[in-house]
């Protein structure tokens, strides 16, 4: 397991270092420009060449001039591009060790190498005038760009830019933020490495992401004295006559996330078409109107009583019927509620606040235009209120989380955990659906609602990204990702025993 911060968090903790460890500031910033050299050094041993650090006024261009510094000591030509007049006092310092070559406007020749220490994470505007210039200029010069902790306007806790650097390396100071992995991050970061410089973190939570081997007792071996009762019932409360592939692919992936029972309830009007395409479920007609569920009480009450987890709204119309439904296994279920695609948006039409009383665990999987409607902000705000604001949203209404996108966050609104083990080959229709049936079989065995997300989302990932191996990013359909779901597992099987 790995911390994932936020930007204010990894200053706390270069402040507690220096200030309360007694780690100097100078000492610090020698060892991030000495990481960023080795990773230039690497770049130049194989290619040769020259390289050039393009350094801002702060300590983010501070970190440039070591790395230029250390450089020429080694033996390799470095110069720098200076950006600025003022420095902040360590940068200064810094720059007056360098005595290679400094230029004031952005030099024409080639180099092999350039090193982006122009902002840090501190940076929340848009790059203008000569800093937009020379951002433009870095990234058509057709170098090797190394990112001094994070590519220059780039946003370190939301992954959002209009205008910033593309690396194809970050090399990022003490921990991994989550900008580097969100929105555009997962875009214009490259290979992301990490330094340790000695910056020690102050007790606090912090946000945590999972490996394979972390997730391995999701599942352990199976008890010979077993049987189907032991590992839950998944319940599927989807389909319509509009959507009816979302359904199966949900109640497919149920299956083989190793639920016990798993369960579909469709509406009437589409259950003959369901007849035999998972022999597997359990397959219950609830009461429609007009091929869309409608609520009945004495059906939706045998619904929850046959579930240990249940999934909704996979395909399902965002009508009143749905959300009558919802109100109901939100007063009177008792298990793990997973409440997805047309359940958010028949909340968002209907009123979420019906989410605060409820006599069982919910989790909630929005895809960002989702839980913008779910929340009542924009789209631009939900991408820039990044993980603060799904923190926020999950603790005021008392729910678990799991916010998709290219990468995902999942939180309880006191616990956090990103997953970024996606691909673009899951930009399909589909993709959300079978996300939901394994969450919902995870939590019918009882893993917890948090776990089941973090879980859900990366073997998600994981099954998606073995999917395009076997085609091409563009030709993955979800029926692909399903039928991955259990290479992915086994991955988390095989990972446990070598841990």
């Amino acid at each position: 397991m790995e911390k994932i911060l936020t930007c204010a968090q990894m200053r706390a903790a270069d402040k507690y270092t220096i200030e309360t460890l007694g780690v100097p500031s100078e000492t610090l910033m020698e060892r991030a420009g000495e990481a960023i050299a080795d990773a230039a050094e690497r770049v130049l041993k194989a290619r040769g060449g020259r390289a050039l650090a393009v350094c801002g006024g702060g300590n983010n261009g501070g970190d440039g001039y070591v790395a230029a510094r250390l450089l020429c000591e080694r033996g390799y030509v470095a110069e720098v591009y200076e950006l600025c007049e003022k420095f902040s006092e360590d940068c200064a310092a810094q720059r007056d060790k360098f005595t290679g070559l400094t230029h004031t406007s952005f030099p024409k020749g080639e180099y092999t190498v350039v090193i982006d220490a122009i902002f840090g994470t501190g940076f929340r505007s848009v790059p203008e005038g000569k800093f937009a210039e020379v951002i433009a200029a870095i990234n058509a010069g057709g170098a090797y760009v190394i990112a001094a902790d994070i590519p220059s306007g780039l946003n370190g806790d939301t992954g959002t830019a209009q205008l910033c650097v593309h690396a194809d390396e970050t090399v990022t100071i003490g921990e991994k933020k989550f900008g580097l992995y969100l929105e555009s991050g997962a875009d214009v970061c490259g290979r992301v490495v990490r330094a340790d410089i000695g910056i020690s973190l102050p007790p606090a939570g912090y946000a945590a992401r999972f490996s394979s081997a972390d997730l391995a007792d999701v599942f352990l071996p199976k008890k010979k004295n077993s049987n189907k009762g032991s590992y839950g019932r998944a319940g599927l409360f989807a389909g319509s006559v509009a959507y009816s592939g979302a359904a199966l692919l949900s109640a497919g992936a149920a299956l083989r996330a190793g639920a016990g029972y798993t369960r579909l309830f469709c509406p009437e009007s589409v259950f003959p078409h369901y007849i035999g395409k998972f022999p597997e479920i359990i397959l219950t007609a609830v009461p429609d109107e007009g091929g869309f569920a409608r609520f009945d009480e004495n059906a939706v009450r045998a619904v929850c009583e046959n579930c240990d987890a249940l999934a909704v709204g996979m395909g399902s119309g965002a009508g009143r019927g749905l959300y009558d439904c919802i109100a109901y296994m939100l007063s009177e279920f008792k298990g793990t509620l997973v409440l997805d695609a047309d359940a958010l948006n028949a909340l968002a039409a209907y009123g979420a606040d019906v989410l605060r009383e409820k006599s069982c665990r919910v989790v909630l999987t929005p895809h960002l235009k989702e839980f913008s409607r779910l929340a009542g902000v924009s789209l631009e705000e939900v991408k820039a209120g990044g993980v603060a604001l799904a923190e926020k949203f999950a603790a005021e209404y008392g729910v678990t989380l799991l916010l998709k996108s290219n990468a995902c966050i999942a939180t309880n609104g006191r616990n956090t955990a990103l997953v970024a083990e996606g691909t673009p080959a899951l930009a399909r229709g589909g993709s959300g659906d079978v996300l939901s049936g394994i969450v919902c079989a995870l939590a019918a065995r009882g893993v917890t609602a948090l776990r089941a997300c973090i879980c859900g989302a990366h073997l998600l990932g994981r099954a998606g990204a073995l999917a395009e191996k076997e085609s091409n990013e563009y030709s993955v359909t979800a029926s692909d990702v399903m039928n991955k779901i259990p290479v992915a597992i086994s991955e988390l099987i095989e990972a446990g025993r070598r841990a």
